[in-house]
């Protein structure tokens, strides 16, 4: 579904608060003219504070009009899905950084719930599929850009084999929601590390908890070590390459710039 004028005025001020340029407890102009000042009308200038309001990212104060809330408090997953669909919108490393270690976490846990009691032989099929595609596509093809975007996707949809066959709801719309962001941070990987070391790794992996060298009780442990040492160089470059988040443009201006008057026939 195409984004309205009112999802585009919410977008834009869901990123200016996500880059800081509305503060918590900043209060909004008054609706005619914070209108005139974007350049809509006030009925679709309404309809987005509306969603905004339904994210909680503001609220209306008696007396007071309407004021920015602190996102971090009181936003949720939709807040998230929604600074990720913004193209003009640079997230910044933090939350790369802070991805890192909440997916390893996560994923960690899914591997171990994957694995013990009875083991879901076509999942753990599908997973070894997707392995061997990767390793095929290594041996066939030279390393290059095209190959490491092939790569990473295909990861992409391992991850979410375990995200969505063994996650839950919440774990499942939250892989909904960082998508953009997971298919970023794994990309961003691939161009640091040894990608066949990485396959074959999964590979082991798997055949060390199919033979039993690798007791069920230490699965969780045992990959969340490697991730965490795998994710190193990449965190590293975060660290000595801070990027706060920004806009590259304007998300409302851009959309309007977009729109074109029809012309008519006698204009032809």
């Amino acid at each position: 579904m195409e984004k309205t004028l009112p999802d585009f005025i919410a977008d834009e001020l869901i990123a200016r608060i996500y880059v800081g340029q509305l503060k918590p407890d900043d209060r909004l102009p008054a609706e005619r003219q914070f209108a005139e000042t974007l350049g809509v009308d006030r009925t679709s200038l309404r309809m987005a504070l509306r969603t905004l309001n339904r994210m909680h990212l503001v609220r209306p104060v008696r007396g007071s009009g309407i004021t920015v809330t602190d996102y971090r408090k009181h936003a949720g997953l939709d807040f998230l899905a929604a600074i990720l669909d913004i193209p003009e919108l640079e997230l910044g490393t933090d939350i790369k950084l802070e991805s890192v270690d909440a997916f390893n976490s996560i994923l960690s846990g899914l591997i171990y719930q994957m694995v013990r009691g009875t083991i879901d032989a076509q999942l753990v099929a599908e997973v070894r599929d997707l392995l061997q595609l990767q390793l095929r596509l290594l041996e066939e093809n030279p390393l290059n850009e095209v190959l490491l975007d092939q790569l990473a996707e295909l990861d992409l949809r391992l991850q979410e084999i375990l995200l969505y066959r063994r996650g839950g709801m919440i774990v499942e719309l939250m892989s909904n929601s960082t998508r953009p962001l997971r298919a970023t941070v794994i990309r961003e990987l691939f161009g640091l590390i040894d990608v066949r070391a990485y396959v074959e790794f999964h590979q082991d992996l798997i055949m060390k908890i199919g033979t039993g060298v690798l007791p069920v009780d230490q699965v969780a442990g045992y990959y969340y070590q490697y991730t965490m040492q795998l994710m190193e160089p990449l965190k590293q470059r975060y660290r000595a390459n801070p990027q706060s988040p920004r806009l590259r443009a304007s998300p409302l201006k851009s959309a309007l710039a977009r729109q074109v008057d029809p012309v008519s026939s006698q204009d032809l």
